[in-house]
């Protein structure tokens, strides 16, 4: 044991008397880190604050860089503790200046609110002082923030038994299929499968992502060369999972199928081919036209594989996912026959069951101090049609709209529906509408019949009523799934339509480029809030320097001494409040340059905040822009950044 872990562990004991009963502590090894555990009942108060039932983990280390490995540990710990300590909640004292940020969001994939207490000299505040600090770093962190693919128990929500269903099949040798609208969470329960067949099962997998350059760009014939070779480097090494190593081959189509056939019959285990956003290999991906003519031969030849395996008794097995299921359920495409009909399924991923919804919101909500009502929980879902990313994106922007002060705070319909209508109105119907476009660029089928739904008694037969279902489109009794979905679709039947063209042409391969969408989508709102974020905090900190400092500038001459005469004259007038409503983004950017000092606890770095800002302002969600999937990365990065440090006042 380290003296300054030991010293720390002390300390920690010692700040938190009074705030909780520590029943148990101990230093144990994780990997290659060292780290005290302690088990500790917190008092009615803080019981009540946290809506902690059980004991709570606290975990603590001495490093000046916190890794990932510090939150699996406490993941590790809470599911072996057998239901004794809090399953979602843990606290982390560590002495990482940048790490209250890393630990939330590596908690949030986790599944744990982490609530992180920073010490840069090993001594902790007390009392009240320490109850504010567990309190604030509890309820500002937003649980519902999860950007990508989730697989962790605590928070895979309603699909659980689905993705274990489907490793189970897989194994067995089936072929099977996972359509769905984007975000619905089909790279979720694929991540989830493959981890049950890494856990549960002897096979072999080849994860073959569709969306990649160097896949799509392939033809059929250099695919088919590709798995052969990822298989045949397995079968070499001996491990049981890799994903497709993509090269262009001269080989002819005959020659690929062959030895594809061939590598198939040397496994004795199970053989699995997962195929990720697979509408990229198809007809509508008019950026790759080798598609248009390579997607029958491709098909033609696995399945002559897959027959020529199973007489040898060998099992292999498919796991197809995308968004459109159009192609495989034509019965020619060209004059040629589709050789996928009939032999891929047509399985689609639903939204939640509507118990899972409410319970995958009630769940979350508890980590940042937010409970709903029974009624609550329904308005939510059904406002949402039951998908989870929009329900988790609604309930981060009732997240961000809750005081801290007030919470754990018990949220009626009556508070949530006006919100979930701002939401809506806001960024919710765009970033359905970007869902809904993607679908019917790809299914293009699917567009007359969505939007014929908007008007009542809409006729349609059963076979596309079932799909539009399947799709989340329409619930069970033939009417539009929720509001957000409706208003997505009347945002969409406004928009003037494109000439239809044919199948494979450029038109069709919009969607297939831009996989930053909803990041856009959402991008506006997030500015404007922040924005209006950064408007308070000047207000204040001028107001607060002018209070403090009583020969110096008011705090409405020190805001317009920073931007130039032109606009002084202009907005003299006003008031400060009106000013700052007034301020474009660039302007209140000064205004902050001009008083660094005021702000320079704040955002730290001046050059780094310049930058940011500068990004911000760059707006990649501007119109007739030359948007790169970088441009959009870059600003969610900018924006991040400001979040966290304005977050901090």
């Amino acid at each position: 044991m380290s003296y300054q872990l030991k010293n720390l562990m002390a300390e920690t004991a010692s700040a938190f008397t009074g705030l909780f009963v520590i029943n148990s502590e101990n230093i144990r090894q994780f990997e290659t880190g060292e780290y005290f555990i302690m088990y500790a009942k917190g008092s009615k108060r803080l019981q009540s604050i946290l809506g902690a039932e059980r004991e709570i983990l606290i975990l603590g280390n001495a490093y000046s860089d916190q890794q990932v490995r510090s939150v699996r540990f406490a993941r590790r710990i809470i599911d072996e503790s057998e239901g004794r300590l809090e399953p979602t909640l843990c606290v982390i004292v560590h002495q990482d200046p940048r790490g209250n940020a890393k630990l939330k969001r590596w908690g949030r994939e986790n599944g744990l609110a982490v609530i992180p207490v920073f010490t840069s000299s090993g001594v902790l505040p007390r009392e009240q002082e320490m109850e504010r600090l567990l309190s604030y770093e509890f309820f500002t962190q937003d649980p519902f923030d999860v950007t990508g693919p989730v697989a962790s128990d605590a928070q895979f929500f309603g699909r659980r038994g689905e993705a274990q269903e489907l490793a189970r099949k897989l194994q067995s040798g089936h072929i099977r299929s996972c359509f769905g609208i984007r975000k619905i969470g089909k790279t979720s329960i694929l991540h989830r499968v493959l981890a049950e067949l890494k856990d549960n099962y002897d096979a072999v997998t080849v994860f073959i992502d569709c969306q990649r350059d160097d896949v799509f760009g392939l033809d059929a014939a250099g695919l088919l060369n590709s798995v052969t070779g990822s298989l045949l480097a397995l079968k070499a090494s001996g491990r049981a999972y890799a994903e497709v190593d993509a090269g262009a081959s001269d080989m002819p189509l005959a020659e690929a199928a062959r030895q594809f056939q061939t590598v198939l019959s040397e496994f004795d285990l199970p053989v699995i081919l997962v195929f990720d956003e697979i509408d990229y290999i198809t007809p509508s991906n008019g950026g790759a036209a080798q598609w248009r003519k390579g997607f029958a031969e491709f098909w033609r030849n696995v399945r002559a594989a897959y027959h020529a395996a199973a007489r040898e008794n060998r099992k292999v097995s498919l796991l197809v996912s995308g968004v459109s299921s159009r192609w495989f359920s034509v019965e020619s495409i060209d004059g040629v026959e589709n050789a996928a009909l009939a032999f891929i399924p047509e399985e689609y991923l639903s939204p939640l069951p509507r118990g899972a919804a409410n319970a995958m919101i009630k769940n979350i909500g508890a980590m940042a101090g937010l409970r709903f009502d029974e009624p609550a929980l329904e308005a939510i879902s059904s406002f949402c049609s039951d998908m989870p990313f929009w329900i988790r994106k609604a309930c981060s922007s009732i997240h961000g709209k809750i005081e801290t002060a007030v919470r754990p705070v018990l949220l009626q319909q009556s508070t949530v529906s006006p919100m979930l209508e701002a939401y809506g109105q806001d960024e919710g119907a765009a970033l359905a509408k970007v869902a809904l476009q993607h679908l019917f660029r790809v299914y293009p089928e699917l567009r007359a019949p969505s939007l014929s739904l908007i008007e009542e008694g809409a006729d349609l037969p059963a076979g596309m009523r079932r799909t539009l279902y399947r799709y989340g489109i329409s619930n069970a009794g033939g009417a539009v799934s929720g509001t957000m979905m409706r208003m997505a679709l009347m945002m969409v039947a406004e928009d003037v339509p494109a000439v239809d063209g044919q199948a494979g042409e450029p038109a069709e391969v919009k969607p297939l480029v831009n996989e930053w969408a909803e990041e856009l989508a959402g991008i506006s709102y997030r500015r404007n809030t922040m924005e209006r974020a950064l408007r308070a905090l000047v207000i204040n900190f001028l107001r607060m320097s002018s209070l403090s400092n009583k020969d110096g500038l008011s705090a409405k001459a020190a805001l317009l001494s920073a931007i130039p005469q032109k606009r002084r004259v202009e907005l003299e007038p006003f008031n400060l409040e009106t000013i700052a409503d007034k301020l474009l983004w660039l302007e209140l950017v000064a205004v902050i340059n001009k008083h660094w000092p005021l702000f320079e606890r704040i955002f730290g770095d001046k050059t780094a905040f310049r930058d940011n800002a500068q990004i911000v302002n760059d707006r990649p969600d501007a119109h007739a822009k030359n948007l790169e999937p970088g441009d959009v990365a870059m600003h969610r990065r900018a924006l991040h950044w400001l979040d966290e440090r304005i977050a901090r006042v």
